[in-house]
């Protein structure tokens, strides 16, 4: 599943705020002597204004000697991207997520070890284990800037009329199977509501993998076959074929389906995905829900969403680059995200705030203490830390997506699963 478009980012067309020819990191100052910095994100002209319009004439004001450049890629990013650096052209500071590792293979990002020492960042503190993402080979090459780790939404009239406590933050895999066969209404052979979400998409199972002490990779080896993550697998196609997960079949009759939307029409009674639905389920006025950590098996853990800063390496303007960086990524800028809740603040400092925690959304009141709670949850496995993520992951999807069809056993979609990833690695 493409998670930008997930992020409600995509747009028809590329988009530049600023010129997108322009000359990359090779900028000189302009005429009234201030040092030009280029940015590039994905996602056009409303992803700016929504996300980082308001940040950067923070950062403008707090700091008048440097003029950020703003260039907007709606579709196609990497593409695009790995084209201006080919040509010379990079910006001087660019969006990335999944597909950092990547690019930082290629040696095209600057290693950050000296610059956040310089700064005095406490990265622990800030974002918890969530920098390992965006780590190469040991140096890390981009700051967490917008976050959203995996969590579950629940409906809570359903859960009411199920005579139902709601999800907390001690879940149990025990206590979340327990509600999704509750919750789960039949008449005659039709499911009228589904107790849970769930399908092929790689976070959906790997984040139980992870809660069950496995992993899909560890230091650059499959690790999916397992006897934990056949557990995993096990329980997984166990209650998907007892009915009690959003199936194939109801997408398929259902015109322009997926989860997210058959959780807002009252079909699914948890949805477990990221935090980017939040502003937009509020303002559904017959939707009532809350959100909770994701439940577990031993460990509570669960995935990282997001995205994160990198410098680029031939930037001529290194120390205004990070500093522009430094900037978003710390409490100010992230506050100023967490306002509005454009996109979720990475910076557990903001996460954890009264000012964050103590808001309301459209009018409602949610368990935002549960966002933060989750981010110092987030484990990242091995498989985000190789330019191989997008390769692996798909294969994963691929063989649970038949394994939940009936075409594979766990034990089969494992071994599949195993033996594809081994011939993706030898490619790298």
């Amino acid at each position: 599943m493409n998670k930008w478009k997930k992020l409600g980012l995509a747009a028809a067309t590329l988009t530049s705020v600023f010129f997108l020819g322009a000359c990359g990191s090779g900028n000189a100052e302009t005429k009234d002597g201030k040092t030009v910095i280029e940015f590039s994100h994905w996602g056009g002209d409303d992803a700016y204004k929504t996300i980082y319009k308001d940040r950067i004439a923070a950062f403008e004001k707090a700091n008048p000697d440097i003029k950020v450049k703003v260039i907007s890629i709606a579709d196609n990013y990497d593409t695009k991207l790995l084209t201006m650096y080919a040509g010379k052209e990079a910006p001087d500071v660019v969006q990335v997520a999944e597909n950092g590792q990547n690019f930082a293979s290629k040696t095209l990002f600057e290693d950050l070890s000296p610059y956040i020492k310089e700064a005095g960042i406490d990265t622990e503190a800030s974002w918890a284990d969530a920098l390992t993402q965006y780590t190469w080979e040991d140096q890390p090459f981009a700051l967490p800037d917008r976050g959203g780790p995996e969590i579950m939404y629940y409906n809570k009239d359903m859960f009411d009329a199920a005579g139902l406590t709601y999800p907390t933050a001690d879940w149990t895999i025990e206590d979340y199977t327990a509600a999704m066969k509750k919750l789960t209404v039949k008449k005659g052979d039709q499911t009228l509501q589904y107790g849970a979400s769930g399908l092929d998409w790689t976070p959906n199972w790997g984040v139980f993998v992870n809660s069950n002490g496995g992993e899909v990779m560890q230091e650059g080896k499959l690790t999916i076959d397992s006897p934990e993550n056949l557990e995993v697998l096990e329980w997984y196609n166990e209650v998907y074929q007892k009915g009690y997960i959003l199936t194939y079949q109801e997408l398929e009759n259902v015109k322009n389906s997926n989860a997210d939307s058959m959780f807002s029409q009252g079909k699914v009674a948890m949805l477990t995905t990221g935090f980017w639905n939040i502003r937009s389920f509020t303002e559904l006025e017959e939707l009532n829900f809350d959100i909770a950590p994701m439940p577990s098996f031993k460990e509570k853990t669960t995935w990282p969403f997001g995205s994160a800063l990198a410098l680029s390496k031939d930037s001529k303007h290194k120390e205004a680059a990070f500093k522009f960086m430094n900037y978003m990524t710390d409490v100010e800028a992230q506050s100023i995200m967490g306002e509005t809740l454009g996109d979720c603040p990475a910076n557990l400092k903001v996460l954890n705030s009264p000012e964050f925690n103590n808001r309301q959304i459209n009018g409602r009141e949610l368990n935002l203490e549960a966002v933060g709670l989750s981010a110092e949850r987030v484990k990242i496995d091995g498989v985000f830390q190789g330019p191989y993520y997008g390769e692996i992951t798909a294969a994963g999807s691929n063989q649970v997506k038949e394994m939940l069809l009936g075409r594979l056993t766990p034990q089969e979609a494992i071994e599949k699963i195993q033996e594809r990833g081994e011939k993706i690695l030898k490619m790298y």
